[in-house]
């Protein structure tokens, strides 16, 4: 199996970490909904999962083994792994034998609620079982978190994680089975549990040259900036006032922002600005000119033409959307 080079993170202090947490966009990240399919495989077996919009997919194998192909990668499941692909892509898993794969929509699936369902493939040969998940979220920040993240995290069963992650699975399925009062929110809740833990082994694993919104958060040198950014979007924010922040020169401060976030620390700041917008705009009834101010622009003009530029349409669209 493949697995990334650990990376040892530099550790925040209690309250600096508690603050850096407090202004993620992780805090921003909502799951919607989330559908399950528990499916009981005989070889031969084989499932093409087609890609779904806004979404984060996982399988979590019980019993036997299976492998997942996703564009190059074909990564091999044992009992007790779990493996999250972020991007809601296309893939496939089959059993040991790479059998071929048919469209899982063509498949026998019995539907028990709104939320779960059960695939039985009959063959003769040995057999497999897993839990499969799509978990569908909303919203131009947690869209921009998961598409910084790789395409796949895998969580083997030996990992210290994995009783947690398979805790939240267990509790997710149960939810899924059951026709309870507000069983939907908390299947969204538990899934909000999951796949932040997915990220946070994901962290613990990342190479330290591989930029993302996250790893910006757990660095010392970066988060009193990171927490700035975040905490007040309507400040004027001051390149050489973030240097002085963090206690580095303009220069080296912009350098080594490029080097954790992927893009200079005034493209960030304007991308997490329109990203927040959009939010405001989406779930609020705010009037536009009171949105631009909020996310630190002085003018209505000056916003609706950065947001369209980015969004390819004015404010008022979105809002209305």
């Amino acid at each position: 199996m493949d697995h990334q080079p650990a990376l040892e993170l530099n550790q925040l202090r209690p309250s600096e970490q508690a603050q850096s947490e407090a202004n993620s966009p992780l805090a921003q990240l909502k799951m919607s909904s989330v559908f399950y399919t528990h499916a009981r495989l005989n070889q031969p077996w084989g499932l093409k999962i087609p890609a779904i919009a806004n979404s984060t997919m996982f399988h979590l194998s019980l019993h036997g083994e299976a492998l997942v192909k996703i564009g190059e990668h074909c990564i091999a499941l044992q009992a007790g792994d779990f493996i999250l692909l972020p991007h809601g892509q296309g893939h496939e898993i089959v059993d040991s034998n790479n059998s071929p794969a048919a469209d899982l929509f063509e498949q026998n699936l019995q539907r028990i609620s709104e939320h779960y369902e059960i695939l039985t493939i009959s063959g003769t040969g040995p057999s497999s079982t897993t839990l499969c998940g799509t978990v569908l979220f909303d919203g131009e920040i947690s869209r921009a978190l998961f598409s910084s993240m790789p395409e796949y995290i895998l969580i083997s069963g030996d990992s210290p994680a994995y009783p947690l992650i398979k805790t939240m699975v267990d509790a997710i399925q149960q939810e899924a089975t059951s026709q309870a009062y507000a069983a939907s929110l908390i299947i969204s809740r538990l899934a909000d549990v999951l796949i932040l833990q997915s990220i946070r082994v994901w962290i613990a694993q990342v190479s330290e040259n591989q930029p993302g919104w996250l790893l910006a958060h757990t660095d010392k040198r970066l988060a009193p900036a990171i927490a700035q950014i975040h905490g007040d979007p309507a400040a004027p924010l001051n390149i050489e006032q973030l240097a002085k922040l963090v206690g580095m020169s303009r220069t080296s401060f912009i350098d080594y922002f490029k080097k954790i976030l992927g893009q200079p620390p005034k493209q960030y700041i304007q991308h997490w600005r329109l990203s927040l917008a959009r939010e405001l705009l989406r779930h609020s009834q705010r009037q536009v000119i009171a949105v631009a101010l909020e996310v630190g622009y002085q003018s209505e003009a000056a916003f609706s033409r950065a947001y369209k530029a980015k969004f390819g349409e004015p404010p008022s669209q979105s809002r209305q959307a």
